[in-house]
């Protein structure tokens, strides 16, 4: 399979993946789950949380049932559908897809769950750690984690008017723009405005034609200068700045 898509990449470094790591590992140790997250070509963002060993046991022997099965969940998933599929062995996965900018570019999988009534037996159940609830509680569950996963919809177009959004000219006065900041110089203004629209570090370079590592220079000094810790703040801050003023003002300094 190819490798992780640009959506979901510009994505995971406007998040952060160790921040999703985090997340991730904290959900499956509080409900007892495996858990990961993948872009939408099926590619893993993070490591498993928890890994669901009845399924890498049963896949070594049916692996192409279990191929056709996920194919199928993939298609529904890259549509934007919140599901729960019991696969043919009996275990309960809940997928979640999670959207940027509106649109799916990831998902996440739960895993190592199965219903009480499961074909599964019990020293199976134990030897590889599957997790009983009823049909409830996974319900319960699969709204929770997708009503987390909502709150990293950055919907930045909206937010800004970056649809508009290009490097600073010298007489630009767009007032959809983010206010320009006195401790940073102008190119930092132009990573800025590609930064809160999504792109990542390679796609900064090749649209401000620097390299990839000159990109990530500015963004260190960007973060230190403003104090803040990720990508994810430095659109936060610009936003909130642009509603406390009334236009920017790239023209000065």
């Amino acid at each position: 399979m190819a490798g992780k898509s640009g959506a979901a990449a510009a994505w995971l470094e406007l998040i952060g993946k160790s921040r999703l790591q985090t997340f991730q590992d904290n959900f499956a140790r509080a409900f007892n789950v495996a858990v990961n997250i993948h872009d939408l070509n099926g590619q893993p963002l993070t490591v498993w949380a928890q890994r669901p060993m009845f399924c890498f046991a049963i896949r070594q022997e049916h692996r192409e049932q279990c191929d056709a099965n996920f194919r199928e969940d993939l298609a529904r998933v890259r549509e934007g559908e919140t599901f729960i599929h019991v696969c043919p062995f009996g275990i309960a996965r809940m997928y979640i897809p999670i959207l940027f900018q509106n649109k799916p570019v990831a998902y996440a999988v739960v895993s190592g769950v199965c219903y009480p009534e499961s074909l599964i037996p019990p020293a199976l159940r134990e030897k590889f750690h599957v997790t009983v609830c009823t049909r409830e509680e996974a319900q319960n569950l699969l709204r929770f984690l997708d009503s987390a996963l909502r709150l990293l919809n950055f919907n930045l177009s909206a937010l800004h008017g970056l649809d508009r959004f290009a490097p600073s000219g010298e007489d630009s006065q767009d007032t959809s723009q983010p206010r320009r900041d006195n401790r940073i110089s102008r190119r930092e203004m132009d990573i800025v405005r590609l930064v809160c629209k999504g792109m990542s570090n390679k796609q900064i370079g090749t649209a401000l034609a620097i390299s990839e590592t000159t990109v990530k220079t500015h963004i260190s000094n960007i973060l230190a200068k403003l104090n803040l810790h990720d990508r994810t703040q430095i659109a936060m801050h610009f936003y909130e700045k642009g509603l406390d003023d009334a236009a920017a003002e790239d023209t000065k300094g």
